[in-house]
């Protein structure tokens, strides 16, 4: 403990001396005695340029001195953003509009919706292939058992999904010829 004691107090003292040195030296310059001996002529000090006064529109965010606003949250707007109107004090009731009544789901909507999901579904498997041969590339075992489980499942959702396809499909076809 005392080393260490002595070796702060050490490079404390080295601290001092190194700023003392670093003040001390920034007092005056190095002078040769050719410069001491000659006459010190006084150098005209350029003159700063003149400052340019740019009349710009004061920035939104910026509040003259003396006025009070509530505090707000101001957002940007971006491209295609409508800006909003102007708060009322007493605004007249407004009018909603009618609701739509939900359409039926047909059997060719539901379908449709299936097969969608079904065609995502399949894309995500892909990629968690894919994902898994690098996870195997990588030596990263227990990722390709987490990537295992997840592809199974995602096989099994995909054969319920071909039966209720293959269900709605009659489901459609029937409906159609109702028609």
């Amino acid at each position: 403990m005392k080393t260490r004691y002595r070796l702060m107090l050490a490079a404390a003292v080295v601290l001092v001396v190194a700023v003392g040195v670093g003040l001390m030296g920034q007092g005056t310059a190095p002078v040769s005695r050719g410069v001491e001996q000659a006459e010190l002529v006084p150098v005209p000090i350029p003159s700063p340029p003149e400052a340019r006064t740019v009349q710009s529109p004061r920035p939104e965010g910026v509040v003259p001195a003396g006025e009070v606003t509530p505090p707000a949250t101001v957002v940007a707007l971006g491209p295609g953003d409508v800006a909003p109107e102007p708060e009322v004090a007493n605004p007249p009731p407004q009018q909603n509009d009618e609701l739509v009544p939900e359409q039926p789901q047909t059997a060719q909507w539901k379908l449709e919706k299936t097969k969608h999901i079904t065609s995502v579904l399949g894309r995500d498997v892909e990629r968690l292939e894919r994902e898994r041969e690098m996870a195997e590339s990588r030596g990263d075992l227990e990722r390709v058992q987490q990537i295992e489980m997840l592809i199974q499942r995602h096989r099994g959702r995909l054969v319920s999904l071909g039966e209720e396809i293959q269900a709605l499909s009659k489901e459609a076809a029937e409906e159609a010829t109702r028609q």
